[in-house]
């Protein structure tokens, strides 16, 4: 009982250790955004933003179906998905070091040799810790650290791969909805041609027309069913294309589209600090590789200091299997060793340079991170701005080219003019009725981009709960992170 009281005094030692060891890590500081203070007019920005989920966002139940479907098919998701479980269980290996490992052990050996020497046999029972690594200097602690922040890393990116996917869907779906309209506008108006042939075959008939006429018309028939042709390929391309978003080339059964033109306007920020943007899942992935690479110079630094590792053993030895336990057979070993980095090649010092260069890059790229955000929000604010005035432009021009239309059709019924004026104002109106439809579908997916931009979507994720430690968000922390002295 004295020995195994002894064992497990060691045991309490050695485990505090672990969690009362040093960090040797530089005090991690967050970089200043290289981004202006405001992503609109000075002292008109929003203090607070909340952006409702995607599924109150969305205007449309066919886009929200269809969203619900990529979220559960697509295979970049999925593959997210699965490097959040990689990361949380190298989590795991690289945190299990902090801690002794125990095994038990039990042996027979039986030896013997010539010259009529008796066969004898050992028995063996023991409880054994392996070699372990006081963590005095904080290295295996560091690491544990650098493994902890790369899984909270590959959280945000899976976090940031929803939101990427949320834009792919739309966008697939926009053009979809696009070239199926397209077909519907080009459909009407080659019915509307093919009147036009039908009523000037009847004024040649009566005199009242030329040949050159219907020649015309019917070249307008023909263009037109020579757009829908192309038109129904395009089609089947962006179908195709929106269920590759979606994971799943089978047919669904959606509810009925909203027309482009009847899709609402949506509601979101103007003016706001960019500090705002620091939630975004991608800058906070950024942030906590950051970190991870600021806990790597910890363990680098640890490097230079004296290895203290344990190894023990208490346990029973008998000739006899039935005396194993008996009082007396009991033996125990205790082994302290410590490893002094004399040289080494220059490899510590290498290893500490390599993880200070890695740190500055990463910086590098949080910084990058930003400033690709700010550039996306500010973008798609300013286009906001004047997509709404290029389509209210757009539609003043189609109801002029509408009234010229009108005019041309009287004035070659009168004999004014050729047919050739009434065939230009078609095209004309046609051409009109295309780009207002390409427009509206950009304002939408502006809106729906700059959702995503300003880190909409999935805001608290209250469906990934791993069991596992999670941080508090970093745009929520002060903005210096002091690791221990040592």
């Amino acid at each position: 009982m004295t020995l195994l009281r002894s064992l497990l005094a060691v045991l309490i030692t050695v485990t505090a250790s672990a969690f009362l060891s040093c960090s040797l890590a530089p005090p991690y500081q967050r970089p200043a955004a290289p981004t202006p203070p405001y992503l609109g007019p000075e002292g008109e920005a929003q203090s607070q933003v909340t952006l409702p989920t995607w599924r109150d966002f969305l205007p449309e139940d066919r886009l929200k179906a269809l969203v619900e479907k990529a979220l559960e098919e697509n295979r970049d998701l999925k593959l997210a998905t699965l490097r959040i479980r990689e990361a949380l269980a190298e989590y795991g290996v690289t945190g299990s070091e902090r801690f002794p490992m125990l095994e038990v052990s039990g042996s027979q050996t039986v030896s013997g040799g010539g010259g009529g020497r008796r066969t004898t046999e050992d028995y063996e029972a023991g409880l054994m810790l392996p070699s372990f690594e006081l963590d005095f200097f904080g290295r295996i602690n560091s690491m544990t650290e650098a493994a902890r922040e790369n899984y909270l890393a590959t959280q945000a990116a899976a976090r940031y791969a929803r939101l990427a996917l949320l834009t792919s869907v739309c966008g697939a779906y926009l053009d979809a909805r696009l070239a199926q309209e397209r077909f519907g506008l080009t459909q009407r108006s080659l019915e509307s041609w093919r009147s036009s042939m039908a009523f000037i075959e009847e004024r040649i008939i009566s005199g009242q027309a030329q040949l050159l006429d219907l020649e015309q018309a019917r070249a307008m028939v023909a263009f037109a069913e020579a757009s829908l042709a192309l038109q129904r390929v395009e089609i089947a391309k962006a179908q195709n294309a929106l269920k590759l978003v979606l994971g799943d080339f089978k047919e669904l059964t959606l509810p009925s589209p909203v027309p482009l033109a009847n899709w609402p306007q949506v509601t979101l920020p103007e003016n706001l600090p960019s500090e705002s943007l620091l939630t975004r899942p991608d800058i906070l992935e950024a942030e906590h590789k950051l970190l991870a690479r600021n806990a790597d110079i910890g363990a680098a630094r640890a490097a230079f200091f004296p290895k203290i590792s344990l190894t023990g053993a208490l346990g029973f030895m008998s000739m006899r299997l039935a005396s194993l336990f008996d009082p007396g057979s009991d033996q125990w070993s205790f082994s302290p060793v410590v490893t002094i980095p004399i040289f080494s090649g220059g490899r510590n010092r290498a290893n500490l340079e390599l993880s200070e260069i890695r740190r500055e890059m990463a910086i590098v790229e949080y910084e990058m991170t930003i400033q690709s955000a700010f550039r996306e929000v500010a973008e798609g604010l300013e286009v906001r701005k004047l997509i709404s005035q290029r389509l209210e432009a757009q539609r003043k021009y189609l109801s002029a080219q509408r009234r010229v239309l009108d005019l041309a059709a009287n004035r070659y019924q009168s004999g004014v003019v050729s047919y050739l004026e009434v065939l230009a104002a078609q095209r004309e109106v046609f051409d009109a009725e295309m780009t207002l439809l390409e427009i509206k579908r950009e304002e939408i997916f502006n809106d729906l981009s700059l959702y995503t931009a300003l880190g909409g979507g999935f805001p608290s994720d209250p469906e990934e709960n791993l069991a596992s430690p999670v941080a508090t968000p970093l745009a929520n922390q002060a903005p210096n992170k002091a690791a221990p002295n040592n």
